[in-house]
């Protein structure tokens, strides 16, 4: 009875152990696809930046926002999530994320000197149909 015991816990470990391999799998796969759709996303704004929205900003649904921008680039902080994007004419292409996740995606235009306004979206690339507004108003420069 130990030996059918012992027996029934090895092949239930390797078990285990095998399907938190195919889940791992699964994941990394998963990631993969996020990545690469919101690369993909962002590179295909390659307009020249007409846009600078560098400086603190403020929502009253995200939270405080730091942005940065080189050039095109565009990194920084939204609320809890991390910036990564592109500025593309007169649009600033982003994408929000955490832990390396993109949760989110967001196209806003600067209308005036210290606000920002256009919409997210909980899909990656970005969907207009399946978006909601969002608004920021400069607090630094």
């Amino acid at each position: 009875m130990k030996i059918l015991s012992l027996l029934v816990g090895a092949a239930l470990a390797i078990a285990l152990f095998s399907g938190c391999s195919a889940i791992r799998e699964v994941n990394a796969g998963r990631y993969n696809e996020n990545t690469k759709a919101g690369e993909s996303w962002l590179s295909d704004q390659f307009d020249p930046a007409g846009v600078n929205v560098a400086g603190g900003w403020k929502s009253s649904d995200w939270g405080n926002a730091v942005l940065t921008q080189d050039g095109r680039t565009i990194g920084g902080r939204l609320g809890d999530y991390d910036v990564k994007g592109v500025a593309s004419g007169s649009r600033a292409y982003l994408l929000l994320s955490e832990g390396g996740w993109n949760y989110y995606s967001a196209v806003l235009e600067r209308p005036l000197p210290n606000v920002l306004t256009g919409n997210f979206s909980r899909s990656i690339p970005f969907v207009k149909n399946f978006s909601r507004p969002i608004r920021l108003e400069q607090i630094a420069p």
